[in-house]
């Protein structure tokens, strides 16, 4: 059998997952990376939490799902080696990639798949 050859290239965003062996650290709550700026940003549904409860800007925006619901979300940032300058872009380009993962989940919902990953 031959050797595969894998391209070790990390994608300009991840999920964080913090389940291991001692349990889920973040307790489902949605955290992306951009791997380029090492900025890590939380995600929240204003439905499900209230802003006050975070100490950071929240960088506001709204999603109008598949089903017509405008959805309001929040990104905080967390830790960033983005200078200030480019931190808005990076939120920008991390607002547009959670909203087109929202749009796949939706199309997963339609379709009756479940996300088998988050």
């Amino acid at each position: 059998m031959a050797a595969k050859l894998t391209n070790y290239t990390l994608p300009e965003w991840v999920f964080l997952d913090a389940n291991a062996h001692d349990g889920d650290a973040l307790e489902g709550r949605t955290v992306i990376q951009h791997i380029r700026s090492y900025t890590v940003i939380e995600v929240l549904a204003l439905d499900e939490i209230m802003v006050s409860e975070m100490k950071t800007k929240p960088y506001l925006f709204n999603y109008k799902n598949k089903f017509g619901i405008t959805e309001k979300h929040a990104m905080f940032v967390h830790f960033s080696l983005a200078e200030e300058n480019e931190l808005d872009k990076v939120i920008a380009k991390a607002i547009d990639w959670y909203c087109n993962y929202l749009a796949w989940e939706d199309n997963n919902i339609e379709s009756g798949q479940i996300s088998s990953i988050n």
